[in-house]
């Protein structure tokens, strides 16, 4: 049977699907056939990048790493870190290879527009504007830099990140021979939310993913953009994941710790992240991508999320007393937001973001390479900071063209969620098959896509508004993975 508009054949209607829709404590599997695959070529990287906001002696690390691989060095700075600072670093450490840059309050320009998502910023839930944080914006301003300056492979490392030493990155550098993306976890002092910490706490099975904090990119590559939400990260590499290609070094780092239950507001602004980026990879568990991401969908998956949510605080009472009260509040406050996000929305902030980032990727294709790093912040209205103290900054910028905060969902919006055209990149899990050493070839893979993508028709329709998988509640257990259901899988 075909789907009016979709111009493929549908499979069965797959209605078991609703028991998988959960709160998944891990998404390792996405990564698993990568990791530990000893590389073809020896990489290093063109450049480390470093998102800087601490004060300037957090960059010690990120200094000895370039010295060590003999690679450029940029700081983009803000909040705390102070450009002056880090240059007396650079200049006590005899590192002249680093580019300075101090990124101004507010800045915008017009490679870095994202004139979908602007049409949404307002509907978001307003938690998620109590945290300032320009950190998609530095690295989305790095990603055209190294386009400019003729980078192929970089590093982000954040400035948080200690334990990690020059051939660790090396050798997760040499993966990006395979892959697009290749990363590492923090597992000491694990990169979890608020919620996600509070889970682990007790006692729940909560993993660690790759994270943009250690992360090797293929700037030649097309590559995703860095959306102004939390858990950009997994936006940025969520094609890569989807097709088998995100690599994992297996390598493990450090984080330097905080109390993520001191202040229950980072818990409420992180929802809104937390419950997009877990919904969209749980579906790449299943083999599903992107385009199943409905309102019915969302209204299955924010039903498992609220109901993970209660049950972390069902059993709250097991953790320490010294936390237990700040977790519950944390708790709380995620569940409370949580509440007041729409499935409608995540559907529309979805498309939009998948609008945006085709518009990104033939943007960033034609960026041209120039021969200078004074020449290729120019172009980006900044400059570099010198040793002088003086923080050379252009505040001239061209400003975003933001449509009308109430604008409805357009008809090609729509359209754009069941179209299928070449340049929909969004494609099924791939290439997560039994691998020889080497992921699958790009020809390969485009062989078996249109067989996979069967799968979304019936898919689509399961997940439409009103239509139920299943009359039996799935209690809380299938929707809390914990220790025990491991050891009884």
């Amino acid at each position: 049977m075909t789907i009016s508009g979709l111009g493929h054949e549908a499979v069965p209607e797959m209605s078991e699907c609703g028991e998988a829709i959960r709160h998944l404590g891990t998404h390792r599997k996405l990564v698993s056939q990568t990791e530990q695959l000893a590389p073809d070529t020896t990489l290093t990287p063109d450049a480390i990048v470093v998102p800087a906001s601490r004060p300037a002696e957090n960059l010690e690390q990120a200094i000895t790493l370039a010295q060590a691989l003999r690679c450029a060095l940029l700081i983009m700075c803000s909040h705390q870190v102070k450009p002056v600072d880090v240059n007396t670093l650079l200049a006590r450490r005899s590192f002249s290879d680093a580019i300075v840059v101090n990124l101004p309050a507010n800045y915008r320009h017009e490679l870095l527009d994202f004139p979908a998502l602007a049409r949404i910023k307002d509907k978001l839930p307003p938690a998620c504007s109590w945290y300032v944080t320009d950190l998609s914006t530095k690295r989305n301003v790095s990603l055209l830099l190294a386009r400019m300056l003729g980078w192929r492979h970089i590093f982000f490392l954040d400035d948080d990140i200690t334990d990690i030493n020059p051939l660790d990155v090396q050798r997760t550098v040499s993966m990006l021979g395979s892959y697009p993306t290749a990363g590492m976890r923090v597992s000491n002092f694990p990169d979890n939310s608020a919620v996600c910490h509070a889970h682990r706490a007790i006692g729940g099975l909560q993993d660690v993913f790759v994270t943009g904090a250690v992360l090797a990119v293929d700037c030649q590559q097309d590559i995703g953009f860095f959306p102004g939400i939390y858990n950009e990260d997994w936006l940025f590499f969520f094609d890569n994941a989807s097709r088998g290609l995100l690599g994992s070094s297996g390598f493990e780092v450090t984080q330097l710790r905080y109390d993520p239950f001191a202040d229950p507001d980072r818990a409420a602004w992180q929802e809104f992240g937390d419950v997009l980026a877990e919904g969209l990879y749980a579906l790449l568990d299943q083999g599903l991508d992107w385009r199943c991401a409905t309102d019915g969908y969302w209204t299955q998956f924010l039903e498992a999320r609220q109901r993970f949510l209660n049950a972390i605080l069902a059993g709250a009472g097991t953790v320490d007393p010294v936390i237990r009260d700040q977790l519950r509040l944390s708790v709380e406050m995620a569940l409370k937001w949580s509440a007041t996000i729409g499935p409608g929305l995540l559907e529309r902030y979805t498309l939009l973001w998948r609008r945006d980032l085709r518009n990104w990727q033939r943007r960033i294709a034609g960026v041209r390479k120039v021969s200078s790093p004074e020449a290729a912040l120019q172009t980006l209205g900044l400059r570099r900071s010198t040793g002088d103290g003086i923080a050379g900054i252009s505040q001239a910028t061209t400003p975003a063209n933001e449509g009308p905060a109430t604008m409805p969902l357009a008809r090609d919006e729509l359209d754009d969620l069941l179209r299928f055209t070449a340049e929909d990149d969004g494609h099924a899990a791939l290439g997560r098959g039994k691998r020889s050493g080497r992921h699958r070839q790009a020809g390969v893979q485009a062989r078996h896509e249109v067989q996979e993508s069967r799968r979304f028709a019936s898919t689509l329709r399961a997940f439409r508004p009103g239509r139920g998988l299943g009359t039996a509640e799935p209690r809380p257990a299938l929707d809390v993975q914990t220790a025990a259901d491991t050891a009884c899988s």
